[in-house]
């Protein structure tokens, strides 16, 4: 079942409303656009795709691949997971209005009241792409391969069982309470797959499944497209499902073309695009942007993504970010203020783990509507971006930042309410309590190298000034930081594989509930890559399963408490939201957007 359409401007959706900016009109473009020289330069896509007949519109998307893979089972990059919502569909869905509230998908539900099962009802005659039915053989398959891959779906899945009851019927347990799991089974990564077609193509339930490959340039899903065509690096074609009984999408053909954010703002202005999704934020205002050829209407919008900085708790990969007091003061050197103000317009201070716009986020208070906006005193230099000048805070900090002894206390796990204090700004720099707690650690000046992708911007974001102004900013406490960018395809490989000993990554939530930062505990899906596993800090331990167990007016209170406790004790450093900056041409009235926050593809107008 295709989840509701949510409109450009939905309301009700706090992380994905969206604010339009505004638009430039002139003269509409009637033809379907072709690739401009800019995007052939950018994406080696080289000779332009013959135009599509006037009766099959074709609908040009513009996104940066950030995807190793197009099969959902091992799906982690947004740019990956539009195209699976597109093909594939999840056994349940997300309200568009309140992400928070589970709605039927596929199959209708019924759970035990402690959480530990769930009985899943598919809807009568579902069919896939080829005519064939959706059976609970298809659907225990895919979960069942998607846990045996091993990656980030088997972490959200956890050790669940799966039992058939009949054709229509299956049963997931689980051994402890699990409170996600009908929300966790509406991400793409779970898509159903047509099992006879998967097995045939080289899937498998156990170790050396070879289908991966084919899954990556063909489809076979129940959703509105199928993939026709893939141009590796370069483009995704998608067209209609033969089978698909839901409500037809207005553009029969879509194509996806790969494209640098730079590139993305030449073809919107130009026409040789429909939609771009990754707008440089020095691009985001409509003033700037004046097309020849059609109108162009811009939102921007706060993401659900945070960036943070990984330091790797294992010290056999680097024996100072495995300190705790080196941590400490790489947490106390860093002005995340300054940070996100070189990230670029719309982003904004990660103030925990949570993402804001989350139930049990980090909130800032509200503005004032009389008070003027606070001001600074100039700086004494010409200030550096990213790199903080010497001012009075605007603000006053909520919990003033102090450097930890050996003697400090760990998290105890003893239930507690909602702390009394929690972030409502940045922490302030600390940079006297940061050099301390650098020469607690012995470190000695080594050379810390910080990886990133080099050409896998977050939201249109450059990382090479994001790490610039980090590390500017360590170097003033006394860290010397190299720069060591890789392609995106080496760098996203040595951050699965835990192997950075400090990276600039991004996270986005698989689902929309406060439990989904938990891939930052011990043992989660993204503590894996700093190799933070599980039993190094029992304490932290008891916490989150504590936290993960938590319920009702409870629950607040319990993340708070899980996120203050990582921010101490943690490897990973917040830093800030990006916001999201798309654009649409004169041909597209409605880009809806998934509850998940990726555009919509079908839903398109």
């Amino acid at each position: 079942m295709r989840r509701p359409r949510t409109p450009l401007a939905g309301v009700g959706v706090p992380v994905l409303t969206a604010l339009v900016l505004g638009a430039c009109t002139v003269t509409a473009q009637p033809s379907p656009p072709t690739p401009s020289a800019a995007t052939a330069t950018a994406t080696g896509a080289g000779t332009p795709t013959p135009t599509t007949p006037v009766e099959r519109p074709m609908l040009v998307v513009e996104a940066l691949f950030d995807f190793t893979s197009l099969d959902p089972s091992t799906l982690v990059e947004r740019s990956g997971r539009f195209v699976a919502d597109a093909v594939y569909e999840t056994l349940t869905t997300l309200d568009p209005e309140d992400p928070t509230m589970v709605l039927p998908g596929l199959a209708e539900w019924t759970t035990s009241p402690e959480r530990t099962w769930l009985t899943l009802r598919l809807r009568p005659n579902l069919r896939f792409s080829d005519g064939s039915l959706i059976t609970s053989d298809d659907v225990i398959y895919t979960l069942s391969r998607a846990r045996g891959l091993g990656g980030a779906a088997a972490q959200l899945l956890g050790p669940i069982s799966l039992t058939k009851v009949d054709d229509r019927t299956l049963t997931v347990t689980s051994p402890h309470t699990n409170f996600a799991l009908p929300a966790v089974l509406a991400n793409p990564a779970l898509g159903i797959l047509n099992a006879d077609v998967v097995k045939a193509n080289g899937g498998s339930t156990r170790p050396g499944d070879a289908a991966t490959t084919w899954l990556t340039s063909n489809s076979a899903g129940s959703g509105p497209y199928v993939i026709a065509r893939v141009e590796a690096g370069r483009s995704i074609t998608l067209e209609p499902n033969p089978n698909w009984a839901g409500e037809r999408p207005e553009f029969t053909d879509v194509t996806i073309r790969n494209a640098t954010p730079a590139s993305q703002a030449q073809d919107i202005e130009s026409g040789a695009a429909d939609i771009v999704l990754d707008l440089p934020p020095d691009r985001a205002d409509a003033m700037q942007l004046r097309p020849a050829v059609s109108s162009v209407a811009i939102t921007s919008q706060p993401s659900s993504a945070i960036a943070f900085l990984l330091l790797n708790d294992d010290k056999k990969v680097n024996a100072w970010t495995g300190n705790p007091d080196f941590v400490t003061a790489v947490r106390l050197g860093l002005d995340v203020q300054a940070i996100t103000e070189a990230a670029g317009a719309g982003a904004t201070p990660a103030l925990g783990l949570v993402p804001r716009g989350l139930p049990g986020a980090f909130e800032p208070p509200a503005p004032a509507q009389t008070s003027p906006p606070p001001t600074t005193e100039p700086p004494t230099t010409a200030p550096i971006p990213g790199v903080p000048v010497t001012r009075p805070p605007t603000t006053t900090p909520t919990r003033t930042p102090s450097a930890p002894t050996p003697s400090t206390p760990a998290p105890t796990g003893t239930a507690a309410p909602i702390p009394a204090a929690t972030p409502t700004a940045p922490p302030v720099r600390d940079v006297g309590a940061a050099r301390a707690a650098l020469a607690r650690s012995g470190y000695q000046g080594e050379t810390i190298r910080l990886s990133y992708a080099s050409d896998r911007p977050i939201n249109g974001i450059d990382l090479g000034v994001v790490a610039k102004a980090i590390r500017t900013q360590l170097a003033q406490i006394g860290v010397r930081v190299t720069l060591a960018p890789a392609p995106m395809a080496k760098a996203l490989a040595d951050y699965e594989k835990g192997t950075n000993a400090m990276g600039l990554w991004s996270w986005t939530p698989e689902y929309a509930e406060e439990e989904a930062a938990l891939a930052f505990a011990p043992g989660g899906h993204v503590a894996n890559r700093a190799r933070w596993v599980r039993g190094v800090n029992t304490a932290m331990d008891e916490l989150t399963a504590e936290t993960r167990r938590s319920y009702g007016e409870e629950r607040v209170g319990a993340f708070a408490r899980w996120q203050l406790q990582m921010s101490e004790f943690g490897p990973f450093i917040p830093l800030f939201q990006p916001a999201v900056h798309r654009a649409h041409g004169d041909r597209v009235t409605e880009v809806p957007l998934t509850p998940l926050g990726t555009v919509d593809v079908a839903s398109i107008r």
